[in-house]
């Protein structure tokens, strides 16, 4: 008698089943994770009606998050991003965070099925009158950016 005879078969059935009911309880990674990585260039204002700005961007999907690494003035900054959905129009948003300040971004789709992104931005601990604002393109198809 073998020891998987000596099992009753109801709790056998359970056991055996175990691993493929758990893989399907594992949620599939949100669709912004794979649809937003690329190459970017955003412009921007900063907050309470300060200067505009403008820069590149590359996102990439890494450790279950995106990183976004931006240039600006020839400075590097980089922020972690996640897909969290906002209590107040219960949608889901992209947040990213910097040492020192966060922003909020909608993703949607252009013409040619790459994300564009729209922030709003705020310095942590700052009451702003008006946010910083960020719009984000993807370059991918522009003419410059072919290989």
């Amino acid at each position: 008698m073998t020891r998987l005879s000596r099992i009753p078969p109801a709790l056998l059935g359970l056991l055996l089943g175990s691993p493929g009911a758990h893989a399907a309880q594992t949620p599939e990674p949100h669709i912004y994770y794979s649809m937003v990585p690329g190459h970017f260039m955003f412009i921007g204002k900063d907050p309470d009606g300060g200067a505009t700005y403008s820069g590149t961007a590359v996102i990439r999907f890494e450790n279950q998050a995106l990183t976004l690494v931006k240039t600006q003035d020839g400075k590097t900054s980089t922020a972690i991003g996640k897909v969290e959905r906002a209590a107040m129009a219960e949608a889901d948003v992209l947040r990213f965070t910097w040492p020192g300040h966060s922003s909020t971004c909608l993703v949607r789709s252009d013409l040619d099925n790459y994300s564009r992104l729209s922030c709003y931005w705020i310095e942590n601990g700052v009451e702003h009158k008006e946010p910083g604002l960020e719009a984000y393109f993807p370059t991918e198809t522009w003419p410059s950016h072919q290989d």
